[in-house]
């Protein structure tokens, strides 16, 4: 099969000179003669458009490319955001639980300092102020049990208590025993805890125990709860 030959390109000089050989008098004739030789177009083109909307199809090929570039890039975009993103859940999750191992080591170095130092955290309350150990309470705490006078529940909460004091009032002279919690923050189930073990002590005893919180911060609608609840408040320094 013979390849079909390609036709060079007009002039424009060549144009014109075969368009002398039309006779144009109406609009009608210029379309025939256009229609007959699309080659014209171009050439009739190039006369009423400017070089600026010549371009135009260039640029909007251009423009295309461009955002079809802006659309692949907001893609990469939106990809490297959700795995910062993940990143950024994975890193609060970890600063949450270092903050709470934080929290957690601070309570316990508190509650250590309490304990060991007791004497001069209660000592503007009571005189002849003693360190009871739990070890001595047991007996009566599984005799309660064994009775009926506390619940199963209770002997297990009773065992974890932070630290019984015994001693005199010093206003009064007057004996009591201390049910204390030990908090570094001060929430509202370290005042449960402290009021529902006082309880406890007090039906083992038969002395009159105040439940007491010893803590370093607090809100103030904690504090109202504690006091509404007749807690012995002891804020300290650490």
């Amino acid at each position: 099969m013979e390849k079909a030959t390609k036709i060079p390109a007009k002039s424009s000089e060549e144009i014109i000179e075969e368009a002398k050989k039309y006779p144009l008098f109406t609009f009608a004739d210029i379309l025939l003669a256009l229609k007959a030789h699309p080659e014209w177009l171009e050439e009739l083109r190039k006369l009423i458009l400017t070089a600026e909307l010549l371009e135009l199809p260039k640029r909007f090929e251009e423009l295309v490319q461009r955002v079809a570039k802006i659309e692949k890039d907001v893609e990469i975009l939106k990809q490297d955001v959700a795995v910062l993103k993940k990143d950024v859940a994975i890193l609060k999750s970890d600063m949450a639980y270092v903050k709470g191992e934080v929290g957690r080591l601070k309570g316990k170095d508190f509650e250590r300092e309490v304990r060991d130092k007791y004497y001069a955290f209660f000592g503007k309350i009571l005189r002849k102020s003693k360190l009871i150990p739990i070890p001595e309470l047991l007996p009566l705490l599984e005799e309660a049990e064994e009775r009926g006078l506390i619940t199963e529940e209770q002997f297990d909460s009773f065992l974890k208590i932070d630290l019984v004091i015994e001693g005199q009032i010093k206003a009064t002279k007057k004996p009591v025993v201390l049910a204390v919690e030990v908090s570094f923050s001060l929430y509202e189930e370290d005042i449960d805890r402290a009021s529902s073990r006082a309880d406890i002590l007090a039906q083992l005893l038969k002395k009159e125990v105040i439940p007491t919180v010893v803590f370093v911060e607090a809100k103030n609608e904690i504090l109202q709860k504690a006091e509404d609840k007749g807690i012995l408040l002891i804020k300290a320094t650490y």
